[in-house]
Parts: C-alpha cells; sequence; structure tokens
C-alpha cells in the first residue's frame, strides 16, 4: 500500500481508523524511509496550542475577523467540527501567506527613512556624537564672525584641499553662527553650525568621500535626525533636533546647489561674503 505524508501526518494526530492505522504501521515496518519520516513527524508534534495559550496576544481586528469568517464560510468543510489533516496543512499554509502578506504591507508603507538599512559611516556618528553635546545656549551668544569665518573657509582650500560653501539659510530660518574644521581619523571634516528662530542647533557638516553621488538620504540616529548625501567627491551631513520632513526639504535645497552662498571662494582662492 501506498502512505504518503498526509497519512502519517493522519496518523500522528490519531485521526485514522483501526484498520488504516494498522496498514501505516505495516508499511512503516518494511520501510526505512517511511519510518524516518515518521519519527521526524513524532518530533514536530509539539503542544502549540498550550504555548500560545500562555502567551498575551492583542484582540484580532474586527476586519479581520469578519473577513476570514466570510472565507470560511463559503468552505463546506467548515461545517465539520475537526477539520483532516489534508485542510490542517492547507489552512496553516494559508495563515502563513495572510501574515506574510500583512507583513509586507506593514513594511511597505513604511517611510523610506525607517525602512533604510544602511549601515551608518562612522564620520556621520562621530558628528552625530559631537552634535549631541551642543543645545542652544551653545550658540545663543556666539556673533558671526565674518574674518573668522573667512579664514577658516581659505585655510580649508590652502591645507586640506576643500573648497568648502556656507550656505546662506535665513530663508527657511537658519542663522549662521560660524564655521569650524574638525578632524576624524586625520581627514577633515567641516562643521557649519546654524541656530533656527526656535529650539536646537543645527549643523552642516562636509568632508570627503570619492564615492557616487547620493541623493539625500533621512535617518533617526539616537534622538537626533540626520539626512546624509554626496555629491561631488564630498560627502555632506545635516543634522540636529529637528522634524525629519523640514531637514529634509533644506538638505534637498543644499544638495541642488539652490542655497545661495554666505562665504565661498572666487576663482583666486580668496575667501569671501557671498551675494
Amino acid at each position: 500500500m501506498h502512505v504518503d505524508d498526509t497519512g502519517l501526518l493522519a496518523y500522528v494526530d490519531n485521526e485514522l481508523p483501526p484498520e488504516r492505522r494498522a496498514e501505516v504501521e505495516t508499511a512503516v515496518a518494511a520501510s526505512a524511509d517511511l519510518a524516518a519520516r515518521l519519527r521526524a513527524l513524532h518530533a514536530s508534534d509539539l503542544p502549540y496550542a498550550a504555548a500560545f495559550e500562555s502567551q498575551a496576544l492583542p484582540p484580532v481586528p474586527e476586519a479581520l475577523a469578519k473577513r476570514i469568517e466570510d472565507l470560511v464560510s463559503v468552505h463546506p468543510s467548515s461545517r465539520q467540527p475537526r477539520l483532516p489533516a489534508w485542510h490542517r496543512l492547507a489552512a496553516a499554509y494559508a495563515a502563513g501567506v495572510l501574515c506574510c502578506a500583512v507583513a509586507l504591507k506593514l513594511f511597505l508603507v513604511l517611510p523610506a527613512s525607517l525602512t533604510s538599512t544602511s549601515p551608518v559611516a562612522p564620520w556621520i556618528k562621530a558628528v552625530a556624537d559631537y552634535q549631541e553635546l551642543y543645545s542652544r545656549a551653545t550658540l545663543a551668544n556666539v556673533r558671526e564672525d565674518p574674518v573668522l569665518s573667512a579664514h577658516v573657509i581659505l585655510d580649508l582650500q590652502t591645507n586640506d584641499g576643500l573648497r568648502v560653501v556656507v550656505p546662506d539659510l535665513r530663508a527657511v530660518g537658519l542663522a549662521f553662527k560660524r564655521v569650524q574644521r574638525l578632524s576624524f581619523h586625520q581627514q577633515a571634516v567641516v562643521q557649519m553650525a546654524y541656530l533656527p528662530e526656535r529650539g536646537e542647533p543645527v549643523a552642516v557638516c562636509v568632508t570627503r568621500d570619492a564615492r557616487a553621488n547620493e541623493a539625500p538620504l533621512a535617518l533617526k540616529l539616537g534622538t537626533l535626525q540626520i539626512v546624509s548625501w554626496r555629491r561631488n567627491q564630498l560627502g555632506y551631513v545635516l543634522v540636529g533636533h529637528f522634524p525629519e520632513r523640514e531637514l529634509l526639504d533644506v538638505a534637498q535645497r543644499l544638495a541642488s546647489g539652490d542655497a545661495p552662498a554666505l562665504y565661498s571662494h572666487d576663482q583666486r582662492g580668496v575667501a569671501g561674503a557671498g551675494a
């Protein structure tokens, strides 16, 4: 006689009549393969129901419960007190498909910034850690110094080969305070600090990055909102305690070159105030 996995599963679940059970036992005794498969099924026969009964699970949404009830009601076997083994296998498969579909739908509706799994570059993490030390009081009494800013910009070009432009972000409510040369693993990192009319400081940071250009990508790092992008062999980060959408809008303005320059270099490499 032929015994398949459905018959073996029914045997494990004690759903076969006595004569059929005897046939399965005879076939198993004569086949090492059937015996191995039966042992595997016995090994998987665990008290799953009892395990789930001990869990505090959330209630099933009414709409989902109604949909399942409608699907079950149109199937003739729904009137039987206990489904045969193959029906239970099909039901388990359908439930798995349903769960995967729901999970996939939830994944697809998440904003791109939350679904991104790109690793954070070490220099970005260092910039974020530094920015965490800033508060509004850090910059509230700092006066913009055009002469000092011009010298820093000139030194960056002369000593580090970085042609940095300090963007004028007054149009989006960010007042420039100062530019600093920082260092990460002996590579120059430029920090340009801004203060909004209300709230905590925001910084634009720049360093060398020879990888291909990349559009602005928003992500959350600790309590900070970050937008990073790459352009013309430079890596950029916009970081602060700022709403994601607003920060992303500013980053897109910077990445597209729409923000005017507050300090930059003319063709002779002399730092000066932009128009």
